[in-house]
């Protein structure tokens, strides 16, 4: 019943008066794959959505206002290709990915709703572009309890984004979130912010960028921080990537820096792309802690629209540790720590 009531809704969104609009554009990406996953005893077996990329439906549009400046809109939500409904990469099917409005001229962009921060772009530095199901940064992301990540950690809600013009290849990335509750003592506990310095130029990307949660009650005593240094280079006959990244004071890991992190290459390999990738989560609570992971890719381009892939990924936990993806790390009621994680996955993205 829910996803016919958004349905109607989007539906609704884009009556007669929007498509009198020539500039509205409807996009999306349909991802499903076949994953198995093995964690001890545990072993997953099935169909997901939203493997290499968070399968979604969008609309987008602008209205040229005059002297430069454009009004913005996108209103984009989660699919799951796999079920009715229900959680899956993306969070519950229907809710919103990014929903915003906003203005652009000559002296940027600036926004007021639910928006991607900076750290949502990290993908860009990420040999498998931010796969939910094969990249090692986002299991090292997930286990660190970080926030930069291409997931739903970079994306604030009651946000106030600004984005700059391109200087000389120079770009910047600003957003604030409101938590918007009632605090006696601490309006801004639980606000969130982010940063983002990015460059690209020819084969060379740089970008730099900073997140926090401020702290300040009983759920979160501490601000949580984060900065991460990626870069990437197109060689032509490779791409390497990598990154180094910083989380300090994470829910539930208060008092300790972890760092991550992560190198990686694409080979190009007739019309598709060979992808390997390493990453290490170095806890700071002792080596006990530690996550490395590893992942073999491959890529295949029927189209410009239309990817085939397939991939393996390895997390090796130690003994204190349950970094999974596919299986569940739960048997019998009990948490299992220190056993490696395998999963496999083949799958189609189609985009339109």
């Amino acid at each position: 019943m829910k996803a016919k009531l958004i349905a109607l809704a989007l539906a609704g969104a884009v009556s007669t008066p929007l498509l009198a609009q020539s500039n509205v554009t409807i996009y999306g990406v349909a991802d499903a794959y076949f994953g198995y996953g093995k964690y001890d005893d545990n072993k997953f077996t099935g169909v997901n959505s939203g493997g290499l990329s968070g399968s979604r439906l969008g609309f987008k549009g602008s209205e040229d206002l005059g002297n430069g400046l454009k009004a913005l809109f996108t209103l984009e939500y989660a699919l799951n290709l796999d079920q009715n409904d229900g959680v899956g990469t993306s969070g519950t099917s229907g809710s919103a990915r990014q929903q915003f409005v906003g203005l652009q001229g000559g002296f940027g962009f600036i926004g007021l709703g639910r928006q991607y921060a900076p750290g949502y772009f990290v993908n860009k530095y990420d040999t498998t572009g931010g796969s939910n199901a094969l990249s090692p940064q986002i299991q090292l992301a997930k286990a660190a309890g970080a926030t930069i990540d291409a997931g739903s950690g970079s994306r604030f809600n009651n946000s106030i984004n600004y984005k700059s013009p391109s200087f000389g290849g120079l770009s910047v990335n600003a957003i604030y979130g409101f938590n918007e509750t009632n605090q006696d003592e601490d309006r801004r506990s639980n606000d969130r912010l982010g940063i983002g310095l990015d460059y690209a130029g020819g084969p060379l990307a740089v970008g730099l960028t900073y997140q926090q949660i401020e702290g300040g009650d009983a759920t979160r005593p501490d601000d949580q921080k984060e900065w991460m240094l990626g870069a990437a280079y197109d060689f032509g006959v490779a791409k390497v990537l990598g990154s180094y990244q910083q989380v300090k004071d994470a829910l539930g890991n208060e008092g300790n820096t972890d760092k991550i992190y992560q190198i990686g290459a694409a080979v190009p390999v007739g019309a598709g792309n060979v992808h390997v990738a390493w990453g290490k989560l170095d806890a700071d609570a002792g080596s006990d802690h530690d996550v490395k992971s590893w992942v073999l890719a491959y890529t295949y381009s029927l189209s410009k629209r239309t990817t085939l892939y397939t991939g393996y990924l390895h997390n090796d936990n130690e003994s204190e540790t349950r970094q999974t993806n596919l299986a569940s790390n739960r048997i019998d009621g009990v948490t299992v720590r220190g056993e490696d994680s395998d999963n496999f996955v083949v799958g189609v993205r189609h985009t339109f």
